[in-house]
């Protein structure tokens, strides 16, 4: 859900989004509104979230989201909420300089367990379920390697499956 189509970019979090991206958030809204109430609670909050494109951790989500009342919020205080919580996107570039640090080789091919290993031991340390999430989307072959490039380039296209509604 979270492909270039959706997702939507702020060059200023201060500035008024535009009239494409208002009717997009719109329209999303709805779709996710299925009360018909005008309101969306927080899971379905965090579900649109995501799905302009922004990807928190499911425990940054959590905090993001604690604020908002049972009640949920309406399209204005989507928008507000929105904004207030966005970040730019990783791009690219970026994924693909943090891969090349552990590729001393310059070979683009990387150990899916050495990734693991790195993800969860490492800086800030990830857990299992957000590192297999990832590795669903690399292309990992017989040997346990995948290309890094194509993964860097997948994961900032998004996922490509709609999350599951409860």
């Amino acid at each position: 859900m979270a492909g270039a189509s959706f997702e939507i970019k702020l060059e200023d979090p201060e500035a008024e989004l535009t009239q494409d991206q208002k009717e997009k958030v719109l329209d999303n809204f709805k779709l996710l509104d299925q009360s018909k109430s005008g309101r969306l609670n927080p899971q379905q909050v965090g579900i649109l979230f995501r799905a302009f494109g922004q990807n928190p951790t499911d425990e940054e989500l959590a905090e993001m989201l604690r604020p908002i009342p049972q009640s949920g919020l309406d399209v204005d205080g989507f928008i507000r909420f929105f904004k207030g919580n966005y970040r730019p996107p990783t791009t690219e570039d970026t994924l693909l300089k943090a891969f090349q640090v552990f590729d001393l080789e310059d070979t683009g091919i990387m150990s899916r367990d050495k990734f693991k290993e790195m993800l969860t031991s490492l800086g800030d340390p990830m857990q299992d379920h957000e590192v297999e999430a990832i590795l669903k989307e690399a292309e990992v072959d017989d040997k346990g390697l995948f290309d890094y490039k194509s993964l860097a380039k997948r994961l900032c296209e998004g996922p490509k499956r709609i999350p599951d509604m409860p």
